[in-house]
């Protein structure tokens, strides 16, 4: 028998000491959300693909420590060895391909609602509440902002009912909609970290075949590329306000502080004469077709990724008008046809074996 849940939350990690004390702060932030989901009573899974393991250190599985009560939340662990890391360029140099990893949770996904999470940001009790509701439209794909935020020493050792007002004292940015270029001819999206939160339908999910491949380890743009197929698909944007937002602890490794942009002399001087001769038009067009400026991401230096013209502008202007037809995975996307191992470390209630 299958049951399904009401939500489900897809994570990605691995025991590579991604951080300081990274298997600690993803033991506080999961017990964290399966007492937060169960106190709300929301019939849930979260999944979580360890991707590519090392060899030389435990399973995530085997270290994380999920602690409280789990009737309404189950929790399963997916593993992904090595050979299928293996490929795209830079693998050898980073040991994770963050959408190929969300993906193969995407797929496995059981709930009727499914949304990307990172394993160690945590979701204000607004917006648990809104979900709690379970009154979710289908047809929407919901969205909030990201607020990063930089708390005291010792943060991680505060009850549940503290750690919340700890973390909304010490809010350092508000990762809120963005205005795009009109030049760029897309819709106006909160693509804003959507990556943390971009909730909507398995339905939406299964017709855009998660993110979009990367024939590279960078992955950058994939959850803005995944946001405007699913407006393309139908999806109406939901921006959910009044607290209902996620937190994220700000370190070394966020996004915007490891990705610099690279031009070369002649492009910086192309790009400035036709702005100046107010050919704003051509010079997006030159980006797009030329592909500048492309994009290093730190930690993977001998990697340049498209630049964003290239790789997100180009496809959302497509999707803004309502081009279906391009499609950005394989149909077996998410290791689809693979039997991965799987670790079932909490199983609800409602979770029949």
């Amino acid at each position: 028998m299958v049951v399904s849940p009401y939500l489900s939350i897809v994570g990605w990690a691995r025991n590579d000491g991604y951080m300081d004390g990274y298997v600690n702060r993803i033991s506080r932030a999961l017990g964290f959300l399966v007492r937060q989901l169960d106190r709300h009573r929301i019939p849930s899974e979260i999944v979580i693909v360890e991707w590519n393991p090392p060899a030389d250190r435990p399973l995530l599985s085997e270290v994380v420590v999920v602690e409280g009560p789990h009737s309404h939340v189950t929790v399963r662990f997916i593993a992904v060895e090595e050979r299928y890391h293996r490929g795209p360029v830079g693998w050898q140099t980073r040991g994770m391909h963050g959408n190929n990893a969300v993906n193969v949770g995407f797929r496995r996904a059981r709930g009727r609602f499914v949304t990307p999470k990172a394993l160690d940001t945590y979701y204000s009790e607004a917006l648990v509440r809104a979900i709690a509701g379970m009154n979710l439209d289908e047809q929407a794909v919901y969205r909030c902002d990201r607020l990063d935020v930089r708390p005291d020493e010792g943060w991680l050792e505060k009850p549940d009912e503290l750690l919340l007002e700890e973390l909304a004292e010490h809010v350092v940015v508000r990762n809120d909609r963005l205005t795009h270029s009109v030049d760029w001819k897309i819709r106006d999206l909160h693509t804003n970290a959507c990556g943390d939160f971009m909730l909507m339908s398995t339905k939406f999910w299964q017709a855009i075949r998660g993110c979009a491949r990367d024939p590279t380890v960078l992955c950058l743009d994939a959850d803005s590329i995944a946001l405007h197929a699913a407006a393309a698909h139908g999806a109406q944007e939901v921006c959910w306000q009044d607290g209902r937002n996620v937190f994220k602890i700000q370190h070394a490794n966020t996004h915007l502080q490891r990705t610099t942009t690279v031009w070369k002399d002649w492009q910086l001087r192309l790009d400035h004469y036709l702005i100046g001769k107010n050919r704003r038009e051509l010079a997006m067009n030159l980006r797009i077709w030329l592909d500048y400026p492309r994009r290093r991401v730190r930690g993977v230096e001998d990697i340049l990724a498209p630049s964003i013209e290239r790789n997100f502008v180009a496809k959302a202007a497509r999707y803004a008008r309502n081009d279906t037809s391009l499609v950005t995975n394989s149909p077996d996307w998410g290791l689809a046809n693979e039997k991965l191992p799987e670790k079932i470390v909490l199983r609800a209630d409602w979770d029949i074996a």
